[in-house]
Formats: C-alpha cells, sequence, structure tokens
C-alpha cells in the first residue's frame, strides 16, 4: 500500500471530521441533550437548537468546502503530471516508460 501525500490526509481528517462532527456528532448531541421542545398554547412545538442551526451548516460547509480545495488541487496535479509527460516525450522522442 502506497503512503498517501499530506494533502489527501488533511482533506480526509480535516474535510471529512467536520462533515461527520456537523451531521453526527452536533445530530447526537441534539438528541442526546437538546432542548425539551415545549408546546405553546396553540399547540405549536417550539423548536431551539442546542446548536444554532448556522453554526452546525457552517460547520458543514467548512468541510465541503475543503473537499473541493482539494479537488482542484488534485486535478491541476495530474494536468501538471500530464504536461510534464508530454514534454519528456517531445524532448527526447521516445515514449516514456515506467516499469512497476
Amino acid at each position: 500500500m502506497t503512503e498517501q501525500p499530506l494533502a489527501t490526509k488533511v482533506a480526509q481528517y480535516a474535510g471529512g471530521g467536520l462533515v461527520v462532527f456537523g451531521l453526527v456528532g452536533i445530530g447526537l448531541l441534539e438528541l442526546v441533550a437538546g432542548a425539551a421542545n415545549p408546546v405553546t398554547a396553540e399547540g405549536v412545538a417550539v423548536q431551539e437548537a442546542l446548536v444554532p442551526l448556522k453554526i452546525r451548516a457552517y460547520i458543514i460547509l467548512a468541510g465541503i468546502l475543503i473537499w473541493g480545495l482539494y479537488a482542484v488541487y488534485r486535478i491541476t496535479a495530474s494536468r501538471m503530471e500530464t504536461v510534464g509527460e508530454q514534454r519528456r516525450q517531445v524532448d527526447t522522442g521516445q515514449p516514456n516508460h515506467v516499469d512497476d
């Protein structure tokens, strides 16, 4: 198994961690220690979140943003590798053979 680059690890752990924390972690926290949701005289349940919804949404959005930036990085890095291989083929006139 190959060693993953630092950018891949950061995207996996930071981005994935934020998304999982925002969805599962805060969801479980709301379930266990959330507000009691009292009912008003009109029969309407008052929904009060323990963690404000904007904060929860921003945490999830930060994780998705990290994943998006990583995707852009991977696309540009793979294109740069392709351009480098094409230049080697043009300079030497030989195809680039890599033995694994």
